[in-house]
């Protein structure tokens, strides 16, 4: 019996040393683990630092690049290197930058005449009486344009279309007419609203306005802009758009004469030009066609960038202001981080002919009115009903 109850003992005497080296072996094992788990967590780390460091170098040449291409912008439509009597598609300015390669990235870009556009602070200065006067059909003005140009999208125009503006713009409580809205009848949107009562500093903020949504600011951004200043509209660079507001109602002979005739070396060159079609002498035409209202120079342009330097991407959007003498003034600029793998669309062209007049399917209005590339070329083709 001294033997049966001894031979167990010497089993759980075995059975002990194995257990220990199971227990240190499991205990390695979990070291090994953690310590690898340390590494990995501190090699991550270090390679999100280096990539941040990467990027934020990267962001700050292309922010150097990108002002570099400005002052190179500002030079190219000084006084001293381009025409300032007469601006047009055949001059310098006016050729794109197609994807010019530098040290790890490129840079393309083109600079837009903004005097081609409807200038929305053209419509500021309105009083009761010169405002009637063009409703009536007496003279032709900006606010008259605005209108054409509203019809001419297909944007309903009623007595409130200008008048809301010219309230908006102007500096007292007073609306200009029963159209019109000031701070009494923002008041009652949900959160109220306040009239700017000053120059507006972006096309966008038309969108506020009573009677007006985002819907027509996108379908109305090609045509318009908002300058610190009253604006003529440049008849050398003006779309058919905005040609076709301008007519008067002449529509598209209006738009075929003066596309004929381009460029224009001055105003008095597009006078006698429209002359000799109405006959009705160039005191008329003058009279017709306000300098206030045309004109075939410019004064502010914008340069609109696209820097790609490594993983960083900026588009740039800087606003030039040029006088007759010295280097232009940029007196705005926006400066956009495009997110990495974002595919971005710079030169463009938007054609009727390529969706339907008549579509009314949310993909295709978005199709035609949302997507804008930054160096945007507005619509060529004229409405189907002209």
């Amino acid at each position: 019996m001294n033997g049966h109850q001894h031979q167990p003992s010497e089993s759980r005497a075995e059975l002990k040393p194995r257990h220990q080296r199971g227990v240190a072996l499991l205990a390695t094992l979990i070291l090994t683990l953690a310590v690898t788990i340390i590494l990995g967590n501190i090699f991550y780390r270090h390679q999100i630092d280096v990539s941040q460091a990467a990027g934020s170098l990267h962001s700050d040449q292309a922010v150097l690049l990108a002002i570099s291409a400005e002052s190179w912008a500002r030079d190219l439509i000084s006084s001293a290197n381009d025409n300032v009597k007469s601006d047009h598609f055949e001059e310098d300015w006016a050729q794109a930058i197609p994807f010019l390669p530098v040290d790890g990235g490129t840079v393309a870009g083109c600079i837009v005449d903004l005097q081609s556009r409807y200038n929305l602070n053209s419509l500021s200065g309105y009083t009761v009486s010169p405002l009637q006067r063009e409703m009536d059909g007496t003279v032709f003005g900006h606010a008259r344009v605005w209108q054409s140009l509203l019809q001419s999208v297909d944007i309903p125009v009623d007595g409130s279309s200008v008048a809301v503006i010219i309230d908006w713009l102007d500096k007292d409580d007073s609306a200009i007419n029963p159209s019109g809205a000031e701070r009494a009848e923002y008041s009652i949107y949900n959160p109220p609203r306040f009239p700017h009562n000053n120059l507006i500093s972006d096309p966008g903020e038309l969108a506020a306005m009573q009677g007006y949504s985002l819907r027509d600011v996108q379908i109305l951004s090609p045509w318009i802009t908002a300058l610190p200043a009253v604006t003529p509209v440049n008849i050398n660079t003006a779309s058919e758009q905005m040609l076709l507001a301008l007519s008067d109602g002449m529509g598209i002979e209006f738009v075929e004469l003066v596309v004929g005739g381009r460029p224009y070396a001055s105003t008095a060159e597009f006078y006698q030009v429209m002359n000799q079609y109405l006959m009705i002498g160039e005191p008329q035409v003058k009279v017709r066609w306000p300098v206030k209202l045309i004109d075939v120079k410019t004064s502010f342009f914008q340069l609109n960038l696209e820097v790609t330097l490594g993983q960083s991407k900026l588009q740039v959007k800087s606003i030039m202001h040029r006088k007759a003498r010295g280097a232009p003034a940029v007196i705005s600029r926006e400066i956009t981080v495009v997110p990495a793998g974002v595919t971005t669309l710079l030169f463009a062209t938007v054609s009727d002919d390529e969706y339907e007049q008549d579509s009314d399917t949310e993909a295709d209005y978005n199709k035609k009115y949302y997507m804008q590339p930054l160096c945007e070329a507005v619509p060529n083709n004229l409405n189907a009903d002209f």
